[in-house]
């Protein structure tokens, strides 16, 4: 995987919008990357002047011009500094150039010939547009199994409603819509609403929930008398694992000494990388050697965080372990 799909894939989702004045732009991008979205797309008659006032302030922000449709326009938003140009349709002339000019093209595809097209030119990404209007997750599936190379960012009609629905697919790397940010806080210019805005949408994105409570015990017989106590007390369903004991779902009593000095707590998110990605913005790190993946698609989904809060561990889970009870 390239640089700016992990990049992408990474940030899950981006907004697009009409570039208006470019020192708007500048703002939105200020609040988007305190939030850890560095990424946009813009579009319109300003987009060129926007993209070169942002790049300006934040030279690594991934700001993406967007409805390109011919080879000058390439050139002059790559001159102004965008980072990768995405477009409703494919044309393999453009698709050819950018790749040969070293340009991330992102062009739009809906049927399986636009996407053997896409592949014959050496894409690997494609954008599935209108994603909802032409067939939406079904056809997401049916393009896994017949181009299990290629990846989908996936844009027209996605809003917070179907967002999950769409990234649970793993082909998917990233949504790209208005569902952010508002165009009432754009139009305001009221950048401390659409950092709220913002916030929200990444709060949604991620799904944070915590999961279940680790408690570390000295035996496997004082694990079960634990786990049993909260059964007996509490109504719990008593579930045994090899290296513990759960009480319903909220408990994991261990047999023995875990990560951390009284336990852990399990934080469940349906996207453990893209969830690392953010924390990372804010100084976490993580403890390599913990991390599992899915057998199949070979995505993280379980990871120690490397903290403690209060003498407890912190993993993430995704739901391919989550437990069902």
């Amino acid at each position: 995987m390239n640089t700016f799909i992990s990049e992408i894939s990474g940030i899950g989702m981006v907004p697009i919008l009409k570039a208006g004045e470019p020192a708007d732009a500048v703002s939105l991008a200020c609040v988007l990357r305190k939030r850890g979205v560095d990424a946009m797309l813009l579009t319109g008659e300003t987009a060129c002047d926007a993209i070169r006032e942002i790049h300006k302030e934040y030279p690594d922000f991934l700001v993406g011009a967007g409805n390109i449709t011919e080879k000058e326009q390439v050139k002059q938003v790559v001159q102004a500094g965008a980072k990768w140009i995405a477009c409703a349709g494919i044309q393999e002339n453009l698709v050819r150039w950018c790749r040969d000019n070293g340009v991330e093209i992102v062009p739009g595809v809906s049927t399986a010939s636009e996407i053997e097209t896409a592949i014959a030119c050496g894409l690997t990404c494609v954008q599935f547009f209108p994603a909802q209007a032409s067939g939406g997750t079904a056809a997401l599936r049916a393009f896994a199994q017949a181009y299990p190379q290629m990846r989908f960012l996936v844009s027209g009609g996605i809003d917070r409603d179907n967002l999950h629905e769409f990234l649970g697919e793993p082909n998917v790397l990233a949504a790209v819509g208005d569902f952010i940010v508002s165009e009432s806080s754009l139009s305001d210019k009221n950048w401390e609403q659409a950092e709220t805005e913002i916030a929200s949408a990444v709060k949604h994105l991620l799904g944070f929930e915590l999961i279940h409570l680790g408690v570390n015990q000295d035996s496997c017989e004082e694990a079960v008398q634990t786990a049993q106590t909260l059964c007996n007390l509490f109504h719990f369903t008593y579930y045994k694992k090899p290296k513990s004991h759960f009480a319903g779902r909220g408990f994991e009593i261990l047999n023995q000494k875990g990560r951390g000095k009284n336990g852990h707590i399990g934080i469940y998110t349906p996207y453990p990388e893209k969830a690392m990605r953010y924390l990372g913005k804010q100084g976490v790190r993580f403890v390599e050697e913990s991390i599992t993946r899915n057998k199949k698609t070979k995505a993280i989904n379980f990871v120690y965080l490397d903290l403690e809060i209060a003498g407890f561990g912190v993993h993430l889970i995704n739901p391919d372990v989550k437990m069902k009870v």
